[in-house]
């Protein structure tokens, strides 16, 4: 006998909202889908999901994300400080009792409703340019600690890439550092990290807070990552010496003048780095312990990139080797998204026991990141250098990885309407009809001031919803002028903020068609 089936109709929200004293510019755009679900799952598939990405440690963008969302909340609390003082800090290690804040994310349905089953998924790209990184982090690992099964991270190539901490930094903050060699994917470029050019200066080889400015700026695209973190460092003491809250958007700015009383060092800000992102104490590794490559509710799917091209009957694994493995493959796309979080969880683990059975490294010794490669045989490359390898844009022979962390829906870096060949779409909407899908969720470009709907076949969608250069969007109209930048250190800007919410409710019925309402407000 057939099971009964009932229609889950996905409602996909992109609020979007540009704020000055004089104006607010508020967009809402609904793309209204369904999908036939057995009965027996209907638990299981959330009734509502918002979805926020590439925060990057922007502070101020998650608190107007946070105060704006229909899912999301703050609630006021005390800040906790567990056994920190002056001259004892936290520098990024995993405390329940720290929690220096004065506010803490909950979902609104918390406590009002009987049935809670209301989402987060964070798409990935948590830290690097905000000069917030602590803040959004424990932030939302505090979210996963009350609400674990309402929580869902996503891990980006900015996440993945801090396992070459540990690895390059090794006992940075008390010894001196075995010889870097470069990165592979600096080779031939003449720039500081060339393999066939050897760094020239001791101290970026010798000392970690060197060679951790030369890592986040030149091999992480952090330009000013170092300066942002000693600003929060900065930030933090002060809070534990006067008792107050560490970040608040209503009362502190990542440009306001620092007391002089609270000096950080060069050396404490290679050791923040090497605390967060210890392999088991850290914040970092908190928050990857937890997070997959991609996530399926329904016929929806999350993932950090975009899907890869995809042969019949043959999903992409491309850590294993086709010739020495005939049975890699897959038939279907559930299949291959658990093995995808199976092979990261898998690394991460190995990374872990990296990290607890660390020894000196032989001098002579390459890094993962100098030869690079899915096979590599450096002691951290054969531990978790294939999960950096899956992290990366291209391997060592300058080809196109394979991976769903950093794959582009858009081409050459831009939104264009004609982004698919005829191949590309075609086998994109026949495994859309193939494995019931209707929606993918993803970050990692930047596309504009809000999500980027890509319609398909059938009612079928894309939304690439990495909003990070907002701030840098000039209206196409002449009467209207860009709100730009204003005092904040990267590209989101002090205005725009979007929310991409997908609203589920059982029903029966027709397929509902795609309506889109636009509201504009000023006072």
């Amino acid at each position: 006998m057939r099971a009964a089936l009932q229609h889950h109709f996905i409602k996909l929200r992109i609020r979007y909202f540009n704020n000055r004293k004089s104006c607010r510019y508020i967009h809402s755009s609904s793309i209204t889908l369904s999908s036939s679900t057995s009965k027996n799952n209907e638990a299981a598939f959330p009734s509502s999901i918002t979805f926020l990405t590439d925060v990057e440690g922007d502070g101020h963008y998650f608190d107007r994300f946070i105060h704006h969302s229909e899912i999301l909340g703050f609630r006021s609390i005390q800040p906790t400080f567990g056994a920190y003082k002056k001259g004892n800090w936290n520098f990024g290690t995993l405390d329940p009792e720290y929690f220096p804040y004065d506010n803490e994310v909950v979902f609104l349905d918390d406590g009002t409703i009987d049935k809670k089953n209301s989402m987060l998924v964070y798409g990935g790209d948590i830290w690097d340019k905000g000069g917030a990184d602590f803040y959004v982090i424990r932030q939302l690992l505090s979210l996963h600690t009350r609400y674990p099964s309402r929580v869902h991270f996503i891990m980006g190539n900015r996440d993945i890439n801090k396992l070459r901490i540990v690895d390059e930094l090794d006992y940075g903050e008390t010894k001196r550092l075995p010889k870097h060699k470069g990165v592979y994917w600096l080779r031939g470029t003449g720039l500081p990290g060339d393999p066939e050019k050897p760094l020239g200066s001791t101290t970026m080889t010798e000392t970690a807070a060197e060679r951790l400015k030369w890592m986040l700026r030149g091999t992480m695209g952090s330009v000013d990552a170092f300066e942002l973190r000693r600003q929060e460092l900065q930030r933090e003491r002060l809070t534990v010496m006067n008792s107050q809250s560490a970040f608040s958007t209503q009362d502190c700015s990542e440009y306001e003048t620092i007391s002089d009383e609270v000096f950080v060092s060069d050396d404490d800000v290679a050791k923040s780095y090497l605390h967060s992102c210890n392999p088991n104490l850290g914040l970092m590794s908190q928050y990857l312990s937890h997070a997959k490559l991609m996530i399926r509710f329904g016929s929806v799917i999350f993932l950090h990139g975009a899907l890869p091209a995809i042969e019949a009957n043959s999903f992409p694994l491309p850590w294993i080797d086709p010739e020495s493995d005939k049975s890699v493959g897959h038939e279907t796309l559930t299949e291959w998204i658990d093995d995808l979080n199976d092979f990261a969880s898998d690394q991460i683990t190995n990374w872990k026991e990296f990290g607890k059975a660390m020894q000196p490294r032989d001098a002579q010794e390459d890094f993962w990141a100098s030869q690079g490669g899915y096979s590599n045989t450096s002691s951290g490359g054969k531990l978790f250098g294939n999960l950096l390898q899956y992290g990366m844009n291209t391997l060592p022979d300058k080809s196109k990885n394979q991976s769903v962390v950093y794959n582009s829906w858009m081409r050459d870096g831009m939104p264009r309407k004609d982004l698919f060949s005829l191949d590309e779409q075609s086998w994109l909407e026949n495994l859309f009809a193939k494995e019931g899908l209707q929606l993918i969720l993803s970050g990692h470009q930047p596309v504009g001031d809000a999500p980027w709907p890509i319609q398909l076949s059938n009612n079928n969608w894309v939304l690439p919803c990495d909003t990070s250069f907002s701030g840098d969007v000039c209206w196409a109209s002449a009467e209207k002028a860009s709100l730009g930048r204003g005092s904040r250190p990267n590209g989101r800007g002090e205005v725009a903020v979007s929310e991409a919410l997908i609203m589920c409710c059982q029903r029966t019925g027709k397929l509902k068609t795609q309506k889109r309402q636009t509201l504009r407000t000023f006072g």
